[in-house]
């Protein structure tokens, strides 16, 4: 159970070699934390899987560390997330009693995270270490005990985000959208004096902030962000349906056109104002969560039968206008219970990749409220036409027609841009590649014609024909979005290997990845690794002596690694000078992909050169 601090690389989750319990809130005190029944846990406990049981009680944690190197070594230690009121106790493991201090806040607290707290271990201390926090009263919570090397926290967190970043994009196009729509409602209310729009405004304000506010603070560990999670999320998510469908009341003029639905959807207002003020009450004067999660869950309910409501009494009246509300209402409702569901049971649609933007709650209410959207201003359109179609019907003609020539414009444009660069791709290939062949042909009738007088001139027209060719042929493959794959790469690299040494008596074998993945490579990033690789063969052929080469191409999801190795006289110092131009041209060339070079040489026995090459994907 002693965790060996000096053989964590970057982070290690200690959850097996740590022992919890718990106790109601305020029950021990400190000089009594080494005393109570700690026990081992399954290892952690996941988003949505603690026991609402425990968020209500102090949860305290006991592991042992050992520092068996001759200098000191700090670590971050992060009990979970969410997690608040974080204080760490030592002690002697002999003499736990005896020795048990706490550490001051002065000591232990991390600027660059208010939830990490960093450990500092002398050479050859061993120690055991107590915990005790409380959890934020949310079911977005976890208990996953964690130790992070000091110098990895900052790429830590930044890892925390970049796993998530595709919901983020996805969340701030929404809540862009949302801004959008802000601005848009404020100035129809400006232009026509409609009421209803400055309640719309206010509910895309809401929602918006709801969104923005969900992925901005995500992984935050401060005071707001708890804030937030606790209370204020829901609050606005409550505000915003209190407001929707006050604006919806004015909007489809319910009062008058339909008595019965606005009176339904008043009432359900005020019972939605009379929870909200009990949920704030219980929420400022208790601790309690498990009655807040059930008060939360009972008004997410009442959302759900409001909607159903509004959607059988559209379908019954077969109004076009309530019909486009009625199926906005459907999508969101529809969507949010996949949310909920994954939420409540951890459903994963996509389960060979847990980190799939399709396995996010989140992304599916988002998904969803694009889809309200959409129908809103289906059903808005429709209303305005009614209303106007006759006075503009001329007016809309013409902006249609206008609209259809600017667009058809604009396809021309695109057209005719993508036509000028296939052209000049067709040109390359043709004009420039037969001129340059034809070039490679005459020198070599002439030198046939010569009779075996060598003129070193034309070798060198022949040869330089020969060079220009293969490089005219390599810009055009780069030029070819269709080849920004991380197959093509590697096909023309074998293919171009396999050509090179086919007429020389160096013997080339190329060995490839069983599975490559789907990755997409940019022209620029595919031209510096195969023109490295180009140098890399062509250095081998001149200097190597070698009789075999073997290329080696292996990846992963994030890293492509190409070894070149051959059984030829080896590198040495003397050769590196010389040669230093064409090897720093590789470096040089990976270093501005984010990528790595290494010679690795063996003069003494059995001589051979390895060459690695690896690139970021």
């Amino acid at each position: 159970m002693v965790i060996e601090a000096s053989d964590i690389r970057f982070q290690k989750a200690i959850g097996k070699q740590t022992l919890f319990t718990s106790a109601p809130k305020h029950w021990v005190t400190d000089a009594d934390i080494y005393k109570l029944p700690y026990k081992q846990t399954p290892g952690h406990y996941l988003p949505h899987d603690l026991p609402g049981w425990l968020v209500e009680q102090d949860c305290f944690l006991q592991f042992a560390l050992k520092n068996s190197a001759d200098t000191a070594i700090s670590v971050c230690f992060i009990p979970g997330s969410y997690c608040r009121l974080i204080t760490l106790f030592k002690a002697q493991i002999d003499d736990i009693p005896g020795t048990l201090t706490r550490l001051p806040d002065t000591l232990i607290n991390d600027s660059r995270n208010a939830g990490v707290k960093r450990i500092h271990l002398q050479p050859h201390e061993e120690a055991v270490f107590f915990c005790r926090f409380n959890f934020v009263r949310t079911n977005v919570n976890s208990l996953i005990p964690r130790l992070i090397m000091d110098d990895y926290l900052k790429q830590w967190t930044t890892l925390l985000r970049e796993r998530d970043g595709m919901l983020y994009v996805f969340t701030y196009t929404v809540s862009g959208v949302l801004l959008f729509m802000i601005f848009y409602s404020l100035a129809v209310y400006i232009q026509s004096r409609n009421k209803e729009f400055i309640f719309y405004a206010w509910y895309t304000f809401l929602t918006c902030s709801l969104l923005f506010l969900k992925s901005y603070l995500d992984t935050s560990a401060n005071w707001f962000n708890y804030f937030y999670e606790e209370y204020l999320d829901f609050m606005i998510m409550t505000a915003s349906v209190v407001v929707y469908q006050i604006f919806m009341r004015k909007f489809i003029n319910s009062k008058e056109v339909y008595p019965l639905l606005d009176k339904i959807l008043r009432y359900f207002n005020i019972l939605l104002i009379c929870a909200s003020i009990v949920f704030s009450f219980v929420y400022f004067f208790t601790d309690w969560y498990i009655m807040l999660n059930i008060m939360e869950n009972a008004i997410k309910q009442l959302f759900f039968v409001t909607g159903v409501v509004f959607i059988a009494y559209s379908i019954k009246k077969k109004n076009p206008l309530l019909n486009y509300l009625a199926a906005g209402n459907f999508s969101l409702i529809a969507l949010s219970v996949i949310s909920y569901i994954i939420i409540l049971t951890g459903w994963k649609l996509v389960k060979n990749d847990p980190t799939s933007i399709f396995n996010r709650a989140l992304f599916y209410y988002e998904f969803g409220l694009v889809l309200e959207l959409g129908f809103f201003l289906s059903g808005l359109a429709f209303k305005n036409r009614r209303d106007i179609i006759e006075r503009v019907k001329e007016r809309e003609r013409l902006k249609l027609e206008n609209e259809r020539k600017e667009f058809d414009k604009q396809m021309a444009v695109m057209a005719a841009k993508q036509e000028e660069r296939n052209r000049i791709s067709a040109d390359m290939h043709d004009e420039l590649g037969s001129g340059v062949t034809a070039i490679r042909l005459m020198s070599e009738i002439m030198k046939s014609r010569l009779k075996g007088d060598v003129v070193p001139e034309l070798e060198k027209i022949s040869n330089s024909a020969n060079e220009l060719l293969g490089k005219m042929n390599t810009i055009i493959w780069t030029m070819k979005s269709s080849n920004d794959t991380l197959e093509s790469l590697i096909a023309y690299i074998r293919a171009h290997a396999i050509e090179y040494f086919d007429s020389t008596p160096i013997e080339c074998k190329v060995q490839l990845p069983a599975l490559i993945p789907q990755a997409e490579v940019s022209g620029e990033k595919r031209r510096n690794i195969f023109l490295s690789i180009k140098e890399a063969l062509n250095n081998a052929m001149k200097h190597s002596q070698a009789s075999q080469i073997q290329i080696i191409i292996s990846t992963n999801d994030k890293l492509l690694m190409i070894k070149i190795c051959d059984n030829g006289v080896g590198i040495d110092a003397d050769k590196l000078r010389r040669f230093g131009n064409g090897l720093s041209n590789m470096r040089r060339r990976m270093e501005s992909i984010d990528g790595s070079f290494k010679i690795e040489s063996k003069i003494e026995s059995e001589k051979n050169c390895v060459l690695t090459f690896e690139a970021p994907i």
